[in-house]
């Protein structure tokens, strides 16, 4: 019994060890490895493909830039006149209108100095006023001598006549001398009446002269008292300070109370409609873009908006010529650096009140060359066309 049991336990213990000469079943994983290490490259390219295709075919016919910013309008409005500040009716960041008042300066002066003006010009156009009527009585005057000088010169002819004729009588014997000398001396009182006549024609004369040089004389003083009126009046006028366009303030720097001088700054105003984007190309990426190119802007703090716009002009040198401290390659050492040239880009997307465009704001244009019409020129051709070649 006791060997029997020994024999099979011996059995079962062979069978139950592993055979060195067959190998274990490994199971399915090392085929899905096998594919994973085929699979999952080509899924990548695949998906780098579908990822930067469409970016590397966009970047064919567009040029872009993330070097530009948001710039526009920006008007300083002044004091044109002094004086003590007495209504501020605006407040920072308030939107206004072309002509709406923004500030009023006391008018108590330059109302005066209106009235002043306006007086000096009525006393002006009076003392005219008299000197023409002047004018008027003295070619009447003018006229009466002249009647009295032909009255007086055909009574000089008359009585020159008569002592002619009566000198022959008198060699004839037919008058008496004292006869001959009475009708002499009534000729020598019409002659001398005729050059008085002739003097008091050229009195006259001289009077009607003078009058007429007077009467010049106040039209220019009533002239220049009429620009001195409405000078005063301008600046009357502008004692009212007004928004030069539609806009948005900021820096307000007014109150009520503050004596101000004619020229200080007052506020600036950020024109709504007048923005712009000036985008630094570098100088390899102008070959293709053309004046007109229709452009996409992206604006940083609107990410789910996209602007439209187009390629307006460009800037006639590159952005380090016009800077403080321009380079100078002719000294030191050289190493080339491309340079950008700034591209106006105008928006051409309607205001947008949830989505508006400030100076400063930084941008990412997307200029589609080749969407010019033909015949526009490329940032080369302007540049020639600027120096006249």
């Amino acid at each position: 019994m006791s060997e029997d049991g020994s024999v099979s336990q011996t059995q079962h213990e062979e069978e139950e060890a592993p055979r060195p000469d067959v190998a274990p079943d490994p199971g399915p994983w090392p085929a899905i490895k096998k594919w994973a290490i085929r699979i999952v490259p080509l899924t990548l390219v695949v998906l780098a493909a579908a990822y930067l295709g469409p970016k590397f075919i966009y970047s064919l016919s567009h040029e872009s830039t993330d070097d530009a910013y948001v710039a526009g309008t920006i008007v300083p409005i002044s004091a044109q006149v002094a004086g003590r500040v007495t209504h501020v009716w605006v407040i920072d960041h308030e939107h206004v209108r072309r002509g709406q008042p923004l500030v009023e300066i006391d008018s108590t002066d330059y109302r005066n100095a209106l009235q002043g003006r306006t007086a000096a010009l009525s006393s002006a156009r009076a003392q005219r006023d008299a000197t023409a009527a002047s004018i008027e009585e003295q070619r009447k005057v003018l006229a009466s001598a002249r009647a009295n000088l032909e009255a007086a010169r055909s009574e000089a002819a008359l009585a020159d006549s008569d002592r002619h004729r009566y000198a022959g009588l008198l060699e004839a014997g037919s008058i008496s001398p004292s006869e001959f000398d009475h009708k002499r001396s009534a000729a020598q009182v019409a002659g001398a009446k005729a050059q008085a006549a002739v003097a008091a024609v050229q009195q006259a004369r001289a009077t009607l002269t003078r009058l007429r040089a007077e009467l010049k004389v106040q039209e220019d003083r009533i002239d220049q008292a009429r620009t001195d009126r409405d000078q005063a009046r301008t600046q009357l006028g502008r004692t009212t300070v007004v928004a030069p366009a539609d806009g948005v303030l900021a820096q307000k720097d007014v109150d009520p109370g503050q004596v101000i001088q004619a020229g200080q700054p007052l506020m600036q105003l950020v024109r709504e409609d007048s923005m712009y984007v000036d985008a630094n190309f570098k100088e390899t990426q102008l070959h293709d873009i053309r004046i007109g190119d229709e452009a996409e802007v992206d604006i940083d703090a609107y990410p789910e908006v996209t602007f439209q716009g187009h390629v307006g002009s460009f800037q006639p040198g590159a952005g380090a010529v016009f800077s403080l401290l321009p380079p100078e390659n002719a000294t030191g050492n050289f190493v080339k650096v491309v340079r950008r040239v700034p591209v106006r880009i105008w928006i051409d997307s309607p205001p947008d009140s949830l989505h508006p465009l400030w100076p400063g704001l930084s941008a990412e244009p997307h200029v589609e060359t080749g969407s010019a019409p033909v015949g526009s020129p490329t940032a080369a051709a302007a540049l020639r066309e600027r120096r006249g070649g």
